[in-house]
């Protein structure tokens, strides 16, 4: 009996660390993205995606995570949405982080379900935070894609960068289906017919739509939103997304349909369920070869 009495302590302390370490010990995974349609002169371009960080800190002012982005020297990064929470929160986490990066590279925004909510719970109550958290992403230099296009030059040649705002109603309700249907006339009439000559990203927050975003003609898509699946399972993948689907398609990873890729973030905070297991945070770095 007298070794239970150190078992349970030891196992406790032990479970805590792991739930510790699980949340907050930054992972990079990095991908290849090779096409054609990509020019010459972006030959090992370095695409570095946030997602998902629901004002999260790694460290005192986020210097592990500021640390660990220096070390990639991205040429670009991509947000994809959900950088805060959707209540009580002014964003400055997101910000504090922009400013401390926007002068060595290029940040392009979308905005996910959660800033949606939150714009509108602000705007409900007169409040102007929401928008003020905006306009100092802006001032900083961020560009913030709401349903547009961006030319990315280097040397003489270019490639497209789109952002989609996909509206709450394509986003299920926890426990009930999504009974509105997207398709990829939504990217048409928001974002215009693609330029099919040249190489097409595409920024959007939720991953559950990407045979459609491929029928409207993105090459290359990177998504958020499902936190990895919050609960990994050896061989199994993503456990449980955010509406409660359980064993969704689309967890984490690189998916292909046909000749487009898209890219799915882990992401780096959580919101509802306050957990990763075998699912540590993750910035993607995704290297572009013709």
């Amino acid at each position: 009996m007298e070794k239970w009495k150190y078992v349970v302590p030891i196992s406790i302390l032990f479970v805590a660390f792991f739930l510790y370490i699980q949340s907050n010990w930054l992972q990079v995974s990095n991908y290849t993205v090779q096409s054609t349609k990509i020019p010459g002169s972006f030959t090992g371009f370095k695409i570095l995606q946030l997602t998902d960080l629901h004002s999260k800190v790694f460290g005192k002012k986020n210097h592990k995570l500021i640390r660990k982005i220096n070390s990639i020297q991205p040429d670009i990064i991509v947000a994809t949405g959900d950088m805060l929470n959707s209540k009580n929160d002014n964003g400055m986490v997101f910000v504090e982080l922009v400013k401390k990066l926007i002068q060595d590279y290029p940040i392009y925004y979308i905005v996910g379900n959660h800033e949606q909510i939150n714009r509108l719970q602000e705007r409900r109550a007169q409040s102007d935070e929401y928008d003020k958290y905006i306009n100092q992403l802006k001032k900083l230099g961020v560009i913030i894609l709401d349903n547009e296009k961006a030319v990315i030059t280097k040397e003489e040649d270019q490639i497209n960068i789109y952002g989609l705002e996909i509206p709450l109603m394509y986003y299920s309700e926890i426990g009930t289906p999504i009974d509105v249907k997207f398709s990829y006339k939504y990217l048409e009439r928001h974002l215009g017919p693609v330029e099919k000559e040249m190489f097409n990203l595409l920024l959007s927050h939720t991953p559950l739509y990407f045979p459609d975003y491929v029928d409207w003609g993105a090459d290359l898509v990177f998504s958020g939103h499902m936190h990895g699946g919050i609960i990994r399972l050896p061989f199994v993948g993503g456990v449980l997304s955010p509406e409660r689907d359980y064993f969704p398609e689309y967890d984490a990873g690189i998916y292909r349909v046909e000749d487009a890729t898209m890219v799915l973030g882990r992401g780096l905070g959580n919101f509802t369920i306050n957990l990763r297991v075998f699912n540590r945070p993750e910035l993607v770095v995704v290297t572009l070869n013709p």
